[in-house]
């Protein structure tokens, strides 16, 4: 009895203490991090989480968000039914009524809002998490209205949109096969453990690691140089290192010479860019830009690792990624063993070698059969490079100006104002839509505002 007592309280899995372990996944991040969960359940409920050992990615790790699935997942705070909102907007005051009911009122609203203004008055949005988000889309064009947009506005989409300008495919890092790793703006031991190992890795046979980033991070602790940058100076520092290279003449001749346009008026350009200014712009020492820039020029093979998120949060993102994706091409790293392998993605950005219909499948009605979509009109390099979706910044500016067309609804799943630039603009822009209901895990601020709240299930 006391063996069968210890082994419960260690929560060992056994027929006697009733304790088993089942294989899931952990979908709170993107698509691409699906890292293995073993849920240690009994009486049909989880008393532990831990990482699967075997799973291919993340080989038994875990970030705190994926280590807190127990806690969240039975949290007293989830929202457990729908909701309809009895008070102001903001107050809080909501009521119960079943899903018949909400699915009705929900239905009911957009239709119509779309015979009085039209589908495109409609609006899709996608927060966290993103796996259901072809299914959306499919939603969205089904319904007519172009204006299916997520957080990616102000995240991925950027930071791809950056790369699609510079090379005309996105690309990523070739950890395992790389000798020299530039880490840009990301520190995965906080947010991506399976990166984390494989840096580690990469480490232990001897990879050489440049990390640019303000902050001292386990990532920089590791960094056979640490580029503490000035938020913001990222395009000046990565153009300071290409004057460094083409002055020293350590960039690829051939690779510039059959694979690039405008190099000549690119090299003109960077000639004022001097280790010295990049110093008086970013912070970094000027010896720190030269020693970088020869390492990653010199240490072949040599891939660029950026973040999602940190630099295409300022106004100037794209044009600095713009800057630092040069380096890729400059040093001939692009689409090599070991750089910056271009792998056509399989499913919502997933990188695979598997052709799917996915775009058939979520692209259900032509662009050329709707309106045209939110931030169409301001922004037209989006429009061309980025197929997916709308432009969720120009949300608030569209539903106050009701031009070209306007916005009357909106859904969302996982939203957040305060992702915008001016939140409380936002906010107070969906406070001047006819309905609004968002889906969510937690009665989040966002779903204070709605008139009709969804609970969410968890992975």
């Amino acid at each position: 009895m006391k063996d069968i007592q210890e082994l419960s309280r260690g929560k060992i899995p056994a027929p006697e203490t009733g304790i088993e372990v089942r294989k899931s996944i952990c979908t709170i991040c993107d698509p691409m991090t699906q890292c293995g969960l073993d849920l240690y359940v009994k009486d049909g409920k989880i008393i532990k989480v831990e990482g699967s050992k075997e799973n291919p990615y993340s080989m038994g790790t875990l970030c705190s968000k994926g280590a807190a699935q127990r806690q969240y997942t039975y949290s007293e705070d989830r929202i457990k039914t729908p909701l309809k909102r009895t008070g102001p907007r903001g107050s809080g005051e909501f009521e119960p009524l079943s899903w018949d009911e909400a699915m009705v009122s929900i239905a009911a609203q957009f239709n119509e809002v779309k015979k009085r203004n039209g589908p495109e008055s409609v609006v899709f949005f996608s927060g966290y998490t993103k796996y259901f988000r072809p299914y959306l889309k499919r939603l969205a064009h089904s319904f007519g209205s172009p204006n299916y947009m997520t957080e990616s506005s102000t995240c991925y989409q950027a930071m791809a949109m950056a790369q699609k300008l510079t090379f005309g495919l996105p690309s990523g890092p070739d950890i395992r096969n790389a000798n020299c790793l530039l880490v840009w703006s990301s520190n995965p031991f906080h947010t991506n453990p399976g990166i984390a190992r494989a840096v580690l890795k990469g480490k232990e046979r001897g990879m050489k690691l440049i990390v640019v980033d303000p902050r001292q991070t386990p990532t920089t602790a590791l960094a056979d140089i640490h580029l503490p940058v000035r938020p913001g100076t990222d395009g000046a520092l990565a153009l300071s290192m290409a004057n460094v290279l083409i002055k020293e003449n350590l960039y690829d001749r051939d690779f510039v010479a059959n694979h690039s346009y405008g190099f000549e008026e690119y090299k003109e350009y960077v000639r004022g860019f001097t280790p010295q200014r990049g110093e008086q712009l970013t912070g970094v020492a000027a010896d720190n830009i030269i020693e970088a820039a020869r390492m990653y020029a010199s240490v072949k093979p040599a891939a660029i690792m950026p973040s999602a998120s940190p630099v295409v949060h300022h106004t100037n993102g794209v044009q600095n990624y713009r800057a630092v994706f040069a380096l890729v091409g400059l040093t001939g790293n692009y689409d090599i063993f070991g750089g910056n392998l271009v792998v056509p993605p399989s499913f919502i950005h997933v990188p695979g070698l598997i052709p799917t219909r996915e775009h058939e499948f979520i692209q259900s009605r032509p662009w050329s059969e709707m309106a045209p979509r939110v931030g169409a009109d301001r922004f037209p390099v989006w429009v061309e490079k980025v197929d997916e979706e709308a432009q969720a910044m120009h949300l608030p500016h569209q539903i106050r100006s009701g031009k070209p067309y306007p916005l009357k609804a909106l859904i969302g799943f996982g939203m957040n104002y305060r992702m915008w630039p001016d939140s409380r603009g936002l906010l107070e822009s969906l406070n001047k839509l006819d309905f609004f209901v968002n889906v969510d895990i937690f009665m989040t601020e966002t779903c204070r505002y709605a008139d009709i709240v969804l609970p969410a299930c968890t992975s």
